[in-house]
């Protein structure tokens, strides 16, 4: 199955590709067996299951191709258009300012009077009013396509609504309602949720409040940012999800519950896999409610037919399930480390258990802990680039205490419903916990080297990983007892990247902005601008990602060519979001893992408003500031930068006009990079290359008389007015060519 939604977005050729290898590859297997095994085990019987492998390999390829096949409308439009959809209300989640509407089932007619068939569609609204699932709605406004990520480490829109199933979303102008008619069922255990949630906040903090929202109710967006963050960072976000434990406690408790109370079996059964799957519908069937609740099913199942249970075969049916409702859950964190948790305890616990034989509780729990740690190492770093350091040890401390928050928290929500003071009592125990799980991640927080990051590891690598667990897993007995122990201790070494050996130039897509990163052959970075005008919080989705994706923690150099906003508003958040001198935190809720060392600014005569209010901030930052004018330069490993633009306390009449101009060069590559200048900067840095073009450059091109040979060229480059990017983009373009007739841009 898995090999069919790999090969599901290559096209027909691989299919039939391996369908013949595969039989010729049975065939050779079968006639193998027949000649080496013994007559008593030569039943065909025993093989059959061989027949159902080409038939997952096409369902898993039909899938996927069915799930990345385009909408309906993608190609009538860029990224927006206005129409009206209609369908019917499947989910529905209260923002606080807004609400996000999800509905099934659309209907969407455009302005042409023609009407489209669509999956389903995210309506944003700032309406409050109230609707129930199941109802028949019509929404108008503009209907926009998801993004697809653009950038190393930036979030991809596109692939996680597909994931989903969501294939366009929409801000709602106006919102009418077309059936009242809701789904009975649904809407009740929907009007059970928002009961809960009303209880919660008024037993407990609003804090804590939100953290039980998400840990009990799958309610994620009621989560106090902070919190989610410090969790992450701690390792233990994995607490806010629905669970197995979550769905384990639930039906189990309820299952012995039934029994004491002389229910039949299978009407025992029959009652709590009911509640379980309601349960999966109230928290909106997540990933790892959808597994633990077909993997709770099965165990039941088990017990009613006499058949015993086996984790990993449960495990791998549950999975099948989720992938054949949506193939693309192969690509999402939540699914691979929900079921990475899973086989690192079913895999490489029983040999940790061998290899380290001591057995108490500490014992028991760290090797667990271990074994998760193990397998989901590479799917954190794939995702989040970083690693917890101390998430095993905090996982230890908490997780023992989280199966009661959860009981008690379920228990209270339920007699605060009938008894507010009652719900208050019983819920006391779970408020002096959380808060001792933030005692716990805030004090962690202040150990040094608390995260190792590393960047997104390429996936040979992590090929070779999971390889190397596999044979260790296979042959653990037959390698000695202390080799396999080191392996696997030091096995994420693997991970580290190797020094880097050259210049690296990265244009990020900010929208309407600029934002060029530079890795030089000695690892020194530089940022040159980072901002958008149309992207907002550029430096939180788009800069960091990509930085931490690479591996990167620290820019030595920010450079900024001038103080518009399309030039630094990502890097204004950066800056921001660093500690101060005294090691105090912002109080912005983005708090960046990224520090800045300098500040390269323009020297100018004349500072506005904003200028200073960079300088105040870096310096408060610990961050150096060095005004940089024409003629500095920096030298790194190979690389050279030079300023050609502007001249010390240049004035001028607009901030694009002192746009610092940079001239980079490396071995046989030579990039220039003039920000917003306007045309009497150009006319400077054309001055200042023609001085330099008779040197040391001019020698390097092979034009020997470069006044001669192309006084034209310099000419029409002078009189051509620079009234937008494409005109100055010909300028430089011509310029270059000309100065460097052997390089490319």
């Amino acid at each position: 199955m898995v090999v069919g939604l790999l090969f599901g977005g290559f096209g027909p050729v691989f299919l039939f590709f391996f369908l013949y290898i595969y039989n010729r590859g049975i065939s050779f297997l079968l006639i193998t067996l027949w000649i080496f095994l013994p007559k008593s085990k030569r039943r065909l019987s025993n093989y059959y299951f061989l027949l159902s492998l080409p038939l997952l390999f096409i369902l898993g390829y039909y899938r996927m191709n069915q799930q990345l096949s385009p909408g309906s409308l993608d190609d009538l439009f860029a990224s927006e258009i206005s129409g009206t959809v209609q369908g019917q209300l499947l989910m529905i989640q209260d923002k606080g300012e807004y609400q996000v509407l999800t509905l099934k089932h659309n209907t969407i007619y455009l302005d042409n009077s023609k009407k489209y068939i669509s999956g389903k569609i995210t309506v944003y609204t700032s309406s409050k009013d109230q609707y129930e699932i199941g109802n028949i709605l019509s929404a108008k406004g503009e209907i926009k396509k998801f993004q697809q990520a653009s950038n190393p480490g930036q979030f991809n829109e596109y692939q996680y609504n597909r994931m989903l199933n969501i294939y366009y979303k929409m801000n709602a102008d106006e919102i009418d309602l077309i059936t009242g008619k809701n789904s009975v069922f649904p809407q009740f255990l929907y009007d059970i949720k928002i009961r809960l949630i009303e209880v919660y906040n008024k037993m407990l903090p609003k804090k804590n409040a939100g953290i039980l929202s998400a840990m009990i109710l799958g309610e994620m967006s009621l989560l106090d940012p902070e919190i989610k963050e410090l969790y992450q960072q701690s390792g233990i976000s994995h607490i806010l999800a629905i669970s197995g434990l979550h769905v384990s406690l639930l039906g189990l408790y309820l299952f012995q519950f039934l029994k004491h109370l002389k229910i039949p079996l299978i009407l025992n059964a029959g009652i709590s896999i009911l509640i379980i799957f309601s349960y999966g519908v109230l928290t909106n069937f997540s990933v790892s409610t959808n597994r633990a609740v077909v993997m709770l099913i099965i165990l039941m199942l088990a017990g009613l037919i006499g058949r015993t249970y086996d984790l990993l075969s449960a495990t791998a049916f549950s999975a099948l399930i989720i992938l054949i409702q949506s193939p693309l859950q192969i690509t999402n964190a939540g699914f691979l480390l929900s079921f990475g948790a899973i086989l690192g305890i079913g895999l490489i616990n029983p040999v940790l258990s061998i290899l380290i034989p001591y057995r108490n509780n500490f014992w028991d729990g760290l090797k667990t802990s271990i074994s998760i740690q193990i397998i989901t190492l590479p799917i954190i770093l794939y995702f989040f680039y970083e690693f917890p350091t101390y998430s095993v040890i905090i996982n230890m401390i908490i997780l023992p205490s989280s199966s009661i928050i959860i009981l008690l928290a379920i228990l209270a929500g339920i007699l605060g419903c009938i008894s507010l003071p009652l719900g208050i009592l019983t819920i006391g125990g779970v408020h002096y916990l959380l808060n001792s799980y933030e005692w716990v991640c805030r004090a962690a927080s202040e150990l040094p080297y608390r995260t190792f990051l590393i960047g997104r590891p390429d996936i040979w690598v992590i090929t070779v990983y999971y390889v190397i667990v596999l044979l260790l897993i296979c042959f653990h007995k037959k390698i000695k007892r202390k080799l396999c122990i080191f392996l696997l201790s030091f096995l994420f070494i693997i991970f580290i990247k190797s020094k880097h050996s050259s210049l690296d130039v990265t244009f990020l897509d900010v929208g309407q902005g600029d934002g060029i990163f530079l890795l030089s052959p000695s690892g020194t970075t530089y940022l040159v601008d980072g901002g958008s005008s149309d992207v907002s919080k550029v430096g939180q989705y788009r800069l960091e990602p990509f930085l931490k994706a690479n591996g990167i923690k620290t820019l030595d150099y920010a450079i900024v060519t001038h103080m518009d906003s399309d030039h630094i508003s990502g890097l204004k958040e950066l800056v921001e979001a660093m500690d101060d001198m005294k090691g105090e935190a912002t109080s912005m809720l983005y708090k960046g893992n990224i520090n800045i060392r300098n500040l390269l600014i323009p020297d100018i005569y004349e500072k506005d408003e904003v200028y200073e209010k960079l300088i105040s901030m870096a310096e408060r930052k610990g961050i150096k500031i060095t005004y940089i004018k024409r003629g500095d330069t920096i030298e790194d490993g190979g690389v050279r930068f030079t300023c050609l633009h502007p001249e010390a306390d240049y004035s001028f009449t607009s901030r694009n006009a002192y746009s610092t101009v940079l001239s980079i060069n490396y071995k046989e590559f030579d990039l220039l990079l003039t920000g917003d200048l306007e045309a009497d900067g150009e006319d400077m840095v054309l001055e200042e290359l023609k001085e330099q073009a008779g040197t040391a450059d001019n020698a390097k091109s092979g034009n020997t008389n470069i006044t001669e040979n192309n006084s034209d060229i310099i000419a029409e480059a002078e009189r051509q007015p620079a009234t937008d990017y494409d005109v100055l983009n010909k300028r430089v373009t011509r310029l270059i060519q000309f100065r460097f007739p052997c390089s490319s841009l």
